[in-house]
């Protein structure tokens, strides 16, 4: 599949969240992998429309046209690379693949952080290494994405984290027990389903208090928390800042 001894990384990089994201038919020179962290899209390629949502990875092989857009109602935030190494997909090879336990996610994380404070260095290099024999791993087991209990909890969380959502109500979107809910979701994801909740509440609410002069009592109603003081208290907690200090902190930055 991938001669990876000769890999070398091209480009990484991080894409915030964007309702209005549109990118028209265009293709790559490189191996393009496109990691959603959250949120989700829409992406066409000659054969197929791709759905891909959070713990999703899209594999674009060099000329291959692609067409991508945004979710308005839920934008996906991604990791990007750009990979220059020779091999083609074998025969049928899904273009959507899964992260079920994580690692893909990890590696290009670990990638971005590497390659923003150091550069192309032998650490990055291992790690793309590691990155595409994951791939080829998940190619060779002919596991495309399957949408399952998770995945279905998971775009409930990003499309309604501003509703009022409990573990009950979680554990009939997925149509299980709540004690099973919590366990195969703490296996998939690393946290409760109520963490990850809160953790998606607070990340709203970054971003408004980034790009909006709402008040913080509206901040709050908005991503989901009826106690604006416990809002804040949530807020410092998870951010180690207020939120008034994480909007001046914004606003000194734009």
């Amino acid at each position: 599949m991938f001669d990876v001894a000769s890999a070398r990384l091209v480009g990484v990089g991080h894409v915030a969240p964007d309702s209005g994201w549109a990118m028209p038919s265009h293709s790559h020179a490189y191996w393009e992998f496109v990691y959603f962290i959250r949120g989700s899209g829409k992406v066409d390629v000659p054969s197929a429309t791709l759905s891909p949502q959070p713990f999703h990875l899209v594999v674009y092989p060099p000329g291959l046209p692609h067409a991508e857009t945004a979710n308005p109602a839920d934008p996906e935030e991604t990791v990007f690379m750009s990979i220059d190494v020779t091999g083609d997909p074998p025969a049928g090879a899904h273009l959507l693949l899964p992260d079920h336990n994580g690692e893909l996610g990890w590696l290009l994380g670990r990638i971005l952080v590497e390659q923003r404070s150091f550069g192309t260095t032998p650490l990055a290099h291992a790690y793309v290494t590691a990155f595409l024999h994951l791939v080829e791993r998940l190619w060779g087991m002919g596991v495309p994405v399957r949408h399952d209990s998770i995945d279905t909890v998971l775009q409930h969380i990003h499309t309604n984290y501003a509703s009022d959502i409990s573990l009950e109500s979680l554990a009939n979107v997925a149509c299980l027990s709540k004690t099973h809910l919590a366990h195969v979701f703490r296996s998939r994801v690393g946290t409760s389903p109520l963490r990850y909740l809160q953790h998606v509440r607070i990340e709203a609410a970054k971003r408004l208090l980034g790009t909006s002069s709402l008040p913080i009592r509206e901040v709050a109603a908005r991503v989901g928390f009826a106690d604006p003081l416990y809002f804040s208290r949530a807020f410092r907690s998870a951010t180690g800042v207020s939120p008034k200090a994480c909007r001046r902190q914004s606003k000194s930055t734009t």
